[in-house]
């Protein structure tokens, strides 16, 4: 919230754009990731398990996945094919066994 409303304004009047864009660069291409870069070093260097965003993208569906019903998290996923939000389903072990002594027919 605070970048948003103060540090955003701040840093497009220092870098004398103009940008309907959340994230500002600050290199002269308006698509730069240098920031993203430096962000995930600084990451890195406070969080070591850290690797890298989609990481962090594949840990939030995993969540969401765990609160909300598929459909809804392919929706704020943004997935196309239902396929893809399956792929971050998580098993639990005890479902998976309470199955097993349910249908396997030695049990």
């Amino acid at each position: 919230m605070e970048y948003q409303l103060k540090t955003r304004e701040e840093l497009l009047k220092l870098s004398n754009k103009e940008s309907n864009q959340l994230f500002i660069s600050n290199g002269k291409n308006a698509h730069s990731n240098d920031n993203w870069k430096r962000f995930a070093e600084t990451l890195r260097t406070q969080h070591k398990k850290f690797k890298n965003f989609r990481q962090i993208r594949a840990s939030i569906i995993t969540h969401w996945l765990g609160m909300h019903n598929l459909r809804q998290v392919q929706y704020m996923a943004g997935h196309k094919h239902i396929s893809s939000t399956e792929t971050y389903l998580v098993n639990k072990l005890e479902d998976l066994q309470s199955d097993i002594d349910k249908y396997h027919p030695m049990v």
